[in-house]
């Protein structure tokens, strides 16, 4: 750069030209370079291929694990005993590594793409406290529903259906292993007889009875999804539009009917941190509002925590705007905390609540004992960093409960008391592993670093102007010799 050799001018031309490009560069950094890297962070949030988030979509890229937490009931011999309540203990957890892989996709011109989700659970004893092997005492399924689908018909018909239940395999309750309760599905007298049986009036689809039963490894069991792509607009991305080519469940009259919200894996940019955000359960076929409550720090990435709240169960007693989730052919609605499913789980007497009857009405807890709910430990959360929409950490827990009731003329549920038993939670967890995170915070703070850069350019511009303008003013560009004094008197 500048040397002795060089002239005033070739310093100048040096000085004032660095500083001059160096600021600015610094200025349009400062000016451009955030619009400039939102949209590199947007375009790489559309849910297209060539992107991160196709990839991730794709192909879950972190670990997913289920928990599912039994509830074995022990004194099932003394359900007629208005003195003793029906005791229930919770066993496990038996923790599945679960596996999402996209299939079937289309993408479609209007922005949105279609697909088939399929999920495949493995065993993993080392994190579970228990083995497959476990028996577990619950209440019989498919006595519940025969008996409950059944319960409106006339005399003669139930004293057929009474007579069927007692010698063709009809329980109040059956022991199983744990892997039959799930995935396996077991064998069963009465569900064979039904089968082979083949009436119209009674419904059951299935050959062996398991809560997840032809499940695991299924390409179509969830359905058929279709979403927004983003590619139009990205504040769209992740929303679901169309639930087995229907914009309606059919479950449920509208709005509680509407196929609306996420899957739960995408959710887009700039997240209303004071707004609510729905996701749609497949296993209640739903939509479920969760509430935001505070944050939650994950690989140095900050969440905000949207809860399970008081209204997310709710079916109208509390919250008349859902309404619409009880079916107005039950002679009662359930309590709030607690949500009917019987169209959606094959017209079985299934309820869904959060685990231990978490924030339900005090009434379905008091019915039963064993069950101690506790906010850490049974909320349902989803932490999603709102910036770009990913989320962190989640915890989706449900419980599964039965409803048995008295009925005179089964001989099976003469004298029972109405109760909902639970049967089984579930925690689906996963977390942001820490290389994700950190893709996650570069992106986060793309602008900030063009910024911060553009700034220190500015900067380092400024000292060499500065520098180059105090050198014109003090006309010390060229350093001059200095003139010894002798030299001076001796000269002539």
């Amino acid at each position: 750069m500048c040397c002795k050799c060089c002239g005033e001018t070739q310093r100048k031309s040096w000085v004032f030209g660095i500083g001059s490009v160096f600021t600015l560069l610094g200025i349009l950094l400062v000016v451009l370079w955030p619009d400039l890297a939102d949209k590199l962070v947007e375009n790489g949030l559309k849910l297209e291929p060539g992107t991160d988030t196709y990839d991730s979509w794709l192909e879950a890229p972190i670990p997913i694990y289920l928990k599912f937490y039994m509830f074995n009931w022990t004194n099932p011999e003394d359900i007629r005993n208005p003195d003793i309540k029906p005791h229930f203990d919770e066993v496990g957890p038996y923790v599945f590594l679960e596996k999402h892989k996209k299939e079937n996709y289309t993408f479609y011109d209007n922005a949105t793409v279609s697909y088939y989700e399929r999920r495949t659970w493995f065993f993993d004893e080392e994190r579970s406290n228990g083995k497959l092997t476990d028996m577990i005492t619950a209440a019989h399924a498919i006595t519940a529903t025969v008996a409950d689908e059944m319960r409106h018909m006339p005399k003669f018909v139930k004293k057929i259906i009474n007579f069927m239940m007692n010698h063709e395999g009809g329980t109040l309750y059956t022991t199983k292993p744990l892997h039959e309760w799930i995935f396996d599905g077991y064998q069963d007298d009465l569900t064979d007889f039904l089968n082979l049986f083949n009436t119209s009036k009674i419904d059951i689809p299935y050959t062996r009875f398991g809560w997840l039963a032809d499940r695991n490894g299924s390409l179509e069991y969830d359905g058929l999804f279709t979403i927004h792509t983003g590619t139009d607009d990205i504040s769209n991305v992740g929303r679901l539009t169309h639930w087995n080519e229907k914009n309606e469940t059919g479950f449920y009259p509208a709005p509680c009917g509407i196929v609306n919200g996420t899957t739960g894996d995408l959710f887009p940019p700039r997240l209303d941190t004071e707004g609510e955000i729905t996701i749609f359960a497949t296993d209640a076929c739903r939509f479920m509002n969760l509430r935001p409550e505070g944050t939650l720090q994950v690989h140095g990435l900050t969440a905000t925590r949207w809860v399970g709240t008081e209204e997310t169960l709710d079916s109208g007693e509390n919250y008349p705007n859902q309404q619409c989730f009880c079916d107005p052919r039950l002679e009662e609605c359930p309590k709030t905390g607690v949500v009917e499913c019987k169209a959606c789980r094959d017209k079985a007497p299934i309820y869904s609540s959060f685990p231990h009857f978490y924030l339900a009405d005090e009434s379905y807890l008091n019915a039963v004992n064993g069950l101690k709910p506790d906010k850490e430990k049974h909320e349902f959360v989803m932490a999603v960093e709102p910036t770009i929409g990913v989320p962190l950490q989640v915890h989706g827990r449900i419980q599964i409960n039965m409803m048995i009731e008295p009925d005179d003329d089964y001989d099976i549920y003469r004298g029972v008391p109405k109760v909902l038993m639970p049967m089984f939670w579930f925690d689906q967890y996963a977390e942001l592993s820490s290389e994700l995170a950190s893709t996650a915070r570069l992106a986060i703070n793309l602008a900030d670093y063009g910024v911060y850069f553009g700034i220190a350019c500015i900067v380092f511009g400024s000292i060499f102007l500065v520098t180059g303008i105090a050198l014109t003013i003090t006309k010390r560009w060229v350093r001059r010799p200095e003139v010894d004094d002798e030299d001076i008197l001796t000269t002539d």
